[in-house]
């Protein structure tokens, strides 16, 4: 197993229906809506974001690429738009992780 796949266990086991992650980026921090949870399981996260007719299913190979480059991101050397090419659900996946470090994290160390 590799490092990925125990944060992506840590985090399905964290995230319960209902969690509300507020939307968050490095450059402003907190903003605007946050989403909802909906559920987890092994493949996706389900979610229901602001604004948005119908939830949204995001598969772990999304959050996988976007954790590639979670460091260069948070050191602002990559811009949103580079995980946007990456993953149509990046503003999602960011506010995760970012909720997973912040809140899971923080307890673990």
């Amino acid at each position: 197993m590799d490092q990925f796949d125990i944060i992506w266990n840590e985090l399905i086991a964290s995230l319960k229906p209902g969690t509300e992650i507020k939307h968050w980026n490095p450059y402003n921090g907190y903003l605007g809506e946050g989403l909802a949870i909906i559920s987890c399981d092994p493949e996706s996260i389900s979610i229901d974001p602001p604004r948005v007719w119908d939830s949204q299913v995001i598969p772990k190979i999304d959050f996988k690429q976007v954790w590639d480059v979670w460091g260069d991101y948070l050191a602002l050397r990559l811009e949103r738009r580079k995980i946007h090419a990456l993953t149509g659900h990046s503003k999602y996946i960011i506010s995760i992780l970012h909720w997973y470090e912040t809140e899971c994290l923080s307890f673990n160390i």
